[in-house]
């Protein structure tokens, strides 16, 4: 029993260091450590851990839907870039951990690595905030480390900010949707939990892109409703509440993507008809894909593109209707959690906080990455350890 608690043990340090690698170097330009660390990993669970390789499908799906239009695009003589091509590849790589995880909690062991990196960027950005010439020096140590953590000076509804976004910030929302949780639970809630809510919240709003400073008010809005929907008082106010909160997130998401002016919203839409015009001339792109790792005139751009920020026009581009392979991998384990949030409320919570990721995701390229694997990686053993949750209690 000792040496099975050493060997869990051991697995579970392994897969944290794994996470924190994909949250705080999404890009592998810092520590260079993410294949050593995968690897590890990996060889690690084959030797001491039972696999259940009927988990290792959805590896072959992802990567039949990656190499099919891969050698399309071959036979077809395209220009390929072989680097953009196999970064596809590797991305998906992770699924591979896919027959170990029932021996993960990956939620919970992605606690104290998110939350590290959560406080490592605040204190980054509070560090320039009283120390302004330092900013000059973080940006070119971001630019030659494939901007790992963007800075930026933007305008949102004639209001100038400085912020600070990490590009695996989205990879955040699972374990900020479990403290908001807890934070919403009398018997959970503690001073921890709720310094971990604040550190989440205010990394949020200093990202400075639009999506991520409304997502603390969002995800309240969601929790609100599913701890009160079925309170007898409090449905009568909480409905018309919560619609009403919809409404004006609606209202100004729409306000702050359709400022004309705001440079990010003009490039990705020109992106949009350039995609329109590639398709318009290649119609057999719609159905077997472009291939990982050709490029296309992009007027968002004005130049040839390898990607652009749409992740599922970018799928539909790359691989065509292969596409739905991979779309299928993603979408599989919601369907897992939706079955369970009938009567566990952490699993909706879950479940709605996925649904936000994959909405974020269309208009950052986030899904065949890192980040989307760690996401990924998450909600695939959050929805397997509710369904064994309520096989066992089915068996009492």
């Amino acid at each position: 029993m000792e040496c099975s608690g050493l060997r869990q043990r051991v697995g579970n340090w392994l897969f944290m260091l794994l996470i924190f690698l994909f949250v705080a170097d999404p890009t592998n330009s810092i520590f260079h450590l993410k294949t050593v660390v995968f690897a590890l990993l990996f060889l690690y669970n084959i030797l001491f851990f039972k696999a259940e390789w009927g988990k290792f499908g959805y590896f072959v799906v992802c990567l039949v839907a990656i190499l099919l239009p891969w050698l399309f695009a071959l036979f077809r003589g395209e220009v390929i870039d072989t680097t953009d091509a196999m970064a596809a590849i590797t991305a998906v790589m992770p699924l591979l951990l896919l027959p170990w995880l029932y021996r993960y909690d990956v939620l919970l062991l992605s606690q104290f690595p998110v939350v590290l990196t959560v406080s490592l960027v605040i204190l980054l950005y509070w560090v320039i905030f009283f120390i302004p010439r330092l900013e000059g020096v973080v940006y070119l140590y971001m630019c030659a480390h494939d901007h790992s953590i963007m800075l930026s000076r933007r305008v949102f509804l004639g209001f100038s900010m400085f912020g600070m976004y990490c590009k695996s910030t989205v990879a955040f929302l699972p374990v900020f949707a479990l403290m908001l949780y807890k934070a919403f639970t009398p018997a959970l809630r503690n001073a921890r939990v709720m310094l971990a809510v604040f550190l989440f919240i205010h990394l949020f709003l200093i990202s400075g892109t639009r999506s991520t400073m409304l997502l603390p008010t969002f995800l309240a809005f969601v929790l609100l409703f599913i701890f009160y929907r079925n309170n007898r008082y409090c449905k009568y106010l909480l409905y018309p509440l919560t619609m009403a909160g919809v409404l004006a997130f609606v209202v100004l998401l729409v306000l702050l993507l359709t400022e004309v002016d705001e440079h990010s919203n003009m490039v990705k839409y020109a992106h949009i008809g350039s995609y329109v015009e590639l398709f318009r001339e290649n119609p057999l792109y719609m159905i077997f894909g472009q291939g990982p790792g050709t490029a296309f005139y992009s007027e968002g751009f004005q130049k040839m593109s390898l990607k652009t920020e749409w992740s599922y026009m970018e799928l539909w581009r790359n691989y065509g209707v292969f596409a739905l392979l991979i779309l299928y991998v993603y979408l599989r384990p919601l369907l897992s959690l939706l079955r369970s949030a009938y009567k566990n409320d952490e699993a909706l919570v879950i479940a709605l906080t996925y649904v936000i990721y994959l909405v974020i995701a269309g208009t950052n390229p986030l899904l065949l990455s890192s980040t989307g694997m760690a996401v990924l990686l998450t909600v695939y053993s959050c929805a397997w350890r509710y369904r064994k949750a309520e096989s066992s209690n089915a068996m009492r």
